[in-house]
């Protein structure tokens, strides 16, 4: 049938438009959610089917038969798998050679060089293509000759960057392009997908969707042709800035490729792209699977392509996320300032109730208070008059241990004379070895150290009967001291001299008769033992019987 008679089929055909609602859309892309929560029921049906051709092409023995089913196995593979594809395709080369069939050859080696088209290896589905011009071509062979040339000149346009030599493949795409839709062929798909491609890369989306209806009448619903029209349909909707049309044939297109197990996802794929800035879980969802597919079906130019997508969706992934991290801190804080409000309100309302309740109390105390004031001023001056009876005796005793103490110093005065007076005695009857003797021996100064420590503990003890108990409560309980009784240990009666406002080493050394640093080391090891912060343990030991 000639191109003009098709196009009055066509014109024949009603272009309806659908008005897509957002509800349509929800359910459309619930449908893709199932469809990709059962994409291993597809996959694992695509590789049973391959794995019965398989089967069946290692069991016979026939060229004809092993071509046949090799073919079958390219074809299963071909939207599942490039590399196994191509290496299918070559096994049909391989057999057709065998076999001596030229035409067999030749539709072989226009599929492998359509597949290495596919997968980006343009210059060597180039050489192929060189090898088929000088082959003699069948009427159906041209149709499709020229038509995979025209896809191979078309890609290669699209992904140069060189501007001259995009304008020369587009040019040469356009001719093969020509050739096809100008060349006596039956209404075949073929023809139809050139017709749709031309008539949307020139803006006449009309004549483009009738294509695409005649297109849908003459493919089985849920194939891949009519994935690839539900494609097409997509983009002329994407070009005249009808989103929701757009999104709407190309979820359709997806939800077929993933039930047919297409692992080159272009239509979720540009689904995602498109729904990257309105909805970027919902397009990181979409590219993560179509990546996935990706790599199954291994070619690096899809690789490429998708690349760019997959980053913008995941900056923008991110950017939501960051966003909604931004918003929800904002609402914590909101909602943590109105929890303050509010609790600062139920506490002035407990407060207020609280006050009004003791007032109400205090006015029925106010009569009684006023009655027994005059008996409670005589009882509080009784107890007045008793504590200044305390402090005059506090201070009588005081008075007694201070004269205690001179006492003492009096009584060390008088043997500190004796001892000079026996000593001049014995130096005036020449008695040398004696006071050598005498003057050798520290048994006197410890005697006299001992009582000296004696009479120290039992007035401090006399005037600070708890200090032992008070000092052990500032030390953990495993390291509380019990000394002898009426009496103090050396470490007790450093802390002594501590709470009697003697507080340097050398100081407490004199009176001890040790060294500062065995006394800063007497401290330091006591100050380890503290229940309590070792900063604050002599603090603490100033207060002891100021309560």
């Amino acid at each position: 049938m000639k191109k003009g008679s098709l196009l009055l089929i066509l014109i024949s055909i009603s272009n309806s438009v659908l008005c897509i609602t957002s509800q349509q859309l929800d359910s459309i892309y619930h449908a893709i959610d199932i469809a990709i929560d059962s994409s291993q029921i597809y996959l694992q049906q695509k590789t049973e089917r391959i794995n019965i051709l398989k089967t069946r092409l290692q069991k016979t023995e026939s060229l004809e038969e092993r071509f046949a089913w090799a073919k079958s196995i390219y074809e299963e593979y071909q939207p599942f798998n490039n590399d196994s594809a191509i290496a299918y395709q070559y096994m049909c080369i391989d057999i057709s050679q065998r076999m001596g069939n030229r035409d067999f050859y030749r539709q072989s080696l226009m599929a492998l060089a359509d597949q290495l088209t596919e997968s980006g290896f343009y210059h060597e589905a180039y050489i192929h293509y060189e090898k088929l011009k000088s082959e003699s071509l069948s009427d159906d062979m041209k149709h499709k000759y020229y038509y995979c040339l025209g896809r191979l000149y078309g890609e290669m346009s699209y992904y140069t960057h060189e501007p001259k030599l995009r304008d020369e493949f587009s040019t040469y795409a356009a001719t093969m392009r020509d050739s096809l839709l100008a060349y006596p062929d039956s209404l075949s798909l073929t023809w139809i997908h050139e017709m749709t491609v031309m008539q949307i890369n020139e803006g006449r989306y009309d004549e483009a969707f009738k294509c695409c209806n005649f297109w849908e009448q003459h493919c089985e619903h849920g194939s891949r042709d009519w994935a690839t029209m539900a494609y097409f349909r997509a983009l002329a909707y994407g070009n005249q800035n009808q989103t929701d049309m757009y999104r709407y044939w190309l979820a359709q297109a997806a939800i077929v490729d993933i039930r047919l197990a297409i692992m080159d996802q272009g239509a979720l794929w540009s689904l995602a792209n498109s729904l990257t800035n309105d909805n970027a879980d919902r397009a990181f969802h979409y590219v993560d699977f179509s990546w996935k597919c990706l790599s199954q079906f291994s070619t690096h130019m899809r690789s490429w392509l998708v690349a760019p997508i997959v980053i913008n969706i995941n900056n923008q992934y991110k950017q939501s996320l960051q966003d909604a991290n931004k918003r929800q801190t904002y609402t914590i804080i909101i909602i943590s300032l109105l929890a303050i409000v509010l609790l600062l309100l139920l506490f002035y309302v407990l407060k207020k109730r609280r006050q009004l309740s003791y007032s109400r109390s205090q006015l029925q105390l106010v009569n009684k208070q006023l009655s027994d004031a005059n008996s409670k001023l005589s009882i509080m001056n009784e107890h007045l008059h008793q504590s200044m009876l305390q402090q005059n005796e506090l201070n009588r005793v005081k008075d007694e241990y201070l004269g205690s103490f001179f006492s003492i110093c009096s009584e060390y005065i008088d043997k500190l004379d004796n001892y000079r007076i026996k000593m001049n005695r014995k130096l005036k009857a020449g008695q040398y070895k004696e006071l050598l003797r005498m003057t050798d021996s520290e048994q006197m100064k410890s005697e006299e150290l001992e009582e000296l420590f004696h009479h120290f503990d039992e007035v401090f003890l006399h005037i600070f009967p708890t200090f032992v108990d008070d000092f052990n409560a500032l030390l953990r309980p495993e390291e509380r001291m019990v000394p002898p009784e009426n009496s103090l240990s050396t470490d007790l009666r450093i802390f002594a001299l501590v709470r009697l406002g003697i507080t340097e080493s050398s100081k407490i050394a004199e009176f001890l008769h040790y060294s500062p640093n065995s006394i800063y080391a007497y401290r330091a090891r006591i100050k380890n033992k503290a229940a309590g912060n070792r900063d604050d343990f002599e603090r603490n030991v100033m207060k002891i019987g100021l309560n």
